[in-house]
């Protein structure tokens, strides 16, 4: 019998037995999930949706957990390259977090999200990503033994851009966020609540250049802010008193910064590798594309999630 078939059968018998003691209890969820992963579609907008579904391997309907969705950068692939480049996975298995790897549109081939002012052809089509995500997270709610406090979101690239998009909009149900090599690109922002935020770049990239102006993806025809500006923005709108304090510094790895002392004990975290490129630090790397190994961005994104819920 393999791994996953295991896996399966002893969430089936974990959902029964919960089912059978818990027959009278309202608060049990109207549909119980009893597969560790799944692929699944909804219709949002007049669109069908689709998502992947990734749950820890002591999962257990008794218990609440923490959700992280992640979001696939623009590209051919949806979730697979992202779950394949964070292996974010493997480490809801050991850390008991669920994680959801919603995915955009594929249009002409490909996959893009509506973050703001990138990317075609989300953008130009103007989809409601992050209405389909909220409208995800309210399914998954219905189905899934969830900490409503404590949802995350993180994204790659385009992905990234959308995380801030969703702190931007939705700061009441995101305890926090992460961005993998993508910028803000939804203005103005200013969130009711301030989300706090760990991003994670490298000045070695050229597709969301770190320090600004045009990328070398194709279709790309305008500018991008820098990662210092957009954090520097963000961290006057959260009040911080503590700009891009310097915590770590070496110039043959990577820099990491910090801005603190913030509006409702919030704090922003920055790490940049000093090699590496437009790829997922410690994580898989795509074809072609050179990696950094000094930090490794899942941990540190977990570990940063989990000092933070919503009140």
């Amino acid at each position: 019998m393999t791994k996953k078939i295991k896996r399966y059968f002893i969430v089936v018998l974990t959902v029964i037995v919960i089912v059978a003691c818990n027959s009278n209890n309202d608060n049990t969820n109207t549909n119980p999930i009893t597969e560790f992963e799944f692929y699944d579609s909804m219709v949002f907008d007049g669109l069908e949706r689709t998502y992947f579904v990734h749950l820890p391997s002591n999962y257990n309907a008794a218990m609440s957990y923490p959700l992280v969705f992640a979001m696939h950068g623009g590209g051919l692939l949806g979730y697979e390259g992202v779950e394949a480049q964070s292996q974010l996975s493997e480490l809801s298995d050991t850390e008991d977090f669920i994680v959801v790897y919603p995915e955009g549109i594929k249009t002409l081939g490909f996959r893009t999200w509506n973050a703001g002012d990138c990317c075609p052809t989300a953008t130009t089509l103007g989809t409601d990503d992050i209405g389909f995500i909220n409208a995800l997270l309210q399914k998954l709610e219905q189905q899934l033994s969830i900490n409503s406090k404590r949802i995350y979101a993180t994204g790659f690239s385009n992905g990234g851009q959308l995380a801030y998009k969703l702190a931007n909009r939705f700061p009441n149900k995101f305890a926090a966020v992460s961005a993998v090599a993508g910028v803000l690109q939804d203005f103005p922002y200013n969130p009711s609540r301030k989300v706090p935020i760990i991003h994670f770049h490298s000045y070695q990239d050229q597709t969301a250049p770190y320090n600004g102006g045009l990328s070398d993806a194709p279709n790309i025809n305008f500018e991008f802010p820098s990662v210092e500006s957009t954090l520097l923005l963000i961290a006057n709108n959260y009040n911080c008193n503590v700009i891009r304090e310097t915590v770590f510094s070496n110039a043959n790895t990577y820099d990491f910064f910090r801005y603190s002392d913030c509006s409702d004990n919030t704090e922003i975290q920055l790490y940049v590798s000093q090699d590496g490129s437009h790829t997922w630090p410690g994580g898989q790397a795509l074809p072609n594309m050179d990696i950094t190994n000094h930090f490794n961005a899942s941990v540190l994104m977990w570990q940063f999630f989990e000092n933070y819920e919503l009140p």
